[in-house]
């Protein structure tokens, strides 16, 4: 007779407790979804989102008592976009405050964030197909906060997090900054690739940026020569107690732009990371993978895209909005040239082409 095995204690604090189901996610290879998806009857009543910053902050080397003095830095800039792709923003966002009410009226996380959704869908857009939102996560919404994770390459390259409250309260803010923490390390990603954070209430927005290797680390976005003190990001005016509509306009396409910018730097890094495994792969097979000068290629013309984005951002500062926006065209090609390069990674899977766009505008006289 087989002697039976000793049966373990069952964890006695919140962290033990969490450090079991994080165990029993790896052994058994769980999707964490599951957990979030699975009804009572599986007894799942544990809720990822209690995770406190005192338990992320070592996670990525940070004090906690020092509460974010102690967070590094890195640049983030203003891409400028086509003043007609802002413009189809702003168009669809009317649309959604006739469906939905302005940001105050929010009662849950899905109107704020069906409200602001014209932002990312329109922004995504340009990506054709190379960055796209993982499909299980957009309608999951708990604890005040919905997740989406932006893929390149098949990794998560961008990691948005929105919430109905307001990102005011230091200890609140803390606590959100917490669960990008903790949804960043139980990422499975590339250990090449930095995850590009933005978390969001829809009129405020802070960036961060997370990398694996060689230590994880976790750092906080800023505008070059920002003060320390105005390093929490952007912050969109609530319109609904305003005059007029401009300053929010204004800051809105700030938004935008650094917004865009970040998933462009995002892809970038993402074809970067998918460049070094294809040189490694290569070696280990002995030959040169075909795909390497393809994307070599489309690399260069994603570096010149985010170039004359950003240049064209400096001329519209400087007053010179017609260079601007000829810069902005340029930039436009650059992007959509790079996609002829690796062709054989994505299908088009838009339900009309180019060429029937076109028609389908001449028809409907747009």
């Amino acid at each position: 007779m087989t002697s039976k095995r000793p049966r373990r204690d069952p964890p006695d604090t919140p962290e033990a407790a969490l450090a079991t189901i994080h165990q029993l996610i790896r052994q058994f290879s769980i999707d964490p979804a599951m957990l979030k998806n699975s009804g009572p009857e599986y007894g799942t009543g544990v809720s990822f989102s209690k995770v406190t910053y005192d338990q992320a902050a070592p996670l990525v080397g940070l004090d906690p008592k020092k509460r974010l003095r102690d967070i590094g830095t890195f640049e983030i800039h203003r891409a400028r976009i086509p003043t007609h792709l802002f413009r189809s923003i702003v168009v669809d966002m009317d649309v959604m405050l006739m469906q939905y009410g302005a940001p105050p009226e929010h009662r849950t996380e899905e109107a704020r964030s069906r409200f602001f959704s014209p932002v990312f869908n329109h922004l995504v857009k340009q990506f054709n197909f190379i960055l796209r939102n993982e499909p299980e996560t957009m309608i999951d919404g708990t604890q005040g906060r919905i997740v989406y994770f932006f893929k390149t390459f098949g990794a998560v390259a961008v990691l948005c997090i929105e919430m109905i409250l307001k990102v005011g309260n230091d200890d609140e803010r803390l606590k959100i900054i917490a669960q990008v923490i903790a949804e960043c390390c139980d990422l499975k990603n590339s250990t090449r690739l930095p995850i590009h954070c933005i978390f969001t209430d829809g009129l405020t927005y802070e960036f961060f940026k997370f990398e694996r290797n060689p230590n994880p680390s976790f750092i906080r976005g800023c505008f070059p020569g920002d003060p320390v003190h105005l390093r929490r990001g952007l912050k969109v005016p609530d319109y609904s107690s305003m005059i007029t509509t401009l300053p929010f306009i204004l800051q809105l396409r700030c938004a935008c732009e650094t917004i865009f910018d970040i998933m462009l730097g995002a892809y970038i890094a993402g074809l970067k990371a998918y460049y070094a495994q294809s040189v490694e792969m290569g070696r280990k097979q002995g030959s040169k993978r075909p795909s390497l000068d393809g994307c070599d290629r489309a690399l260069q013309s994603a570096d010149r895209a985010l170039a004359a984005f950003r240049e064209a951002e400096v001329q519209r500062k400087d007053g010179d909005l017609d260079s601007a926006d000829a810069t902005v065209d340029q930039a436009l090609l650059a992007l959509q040239e790079r996609y002829k390069f690796y062709s054989h990674l994505q299908s088009d899977q838009s339900f009309l082409t180019p060429s029937q766009y076109r028609s389908s505008a001449d028809i409907l006289q747009i």
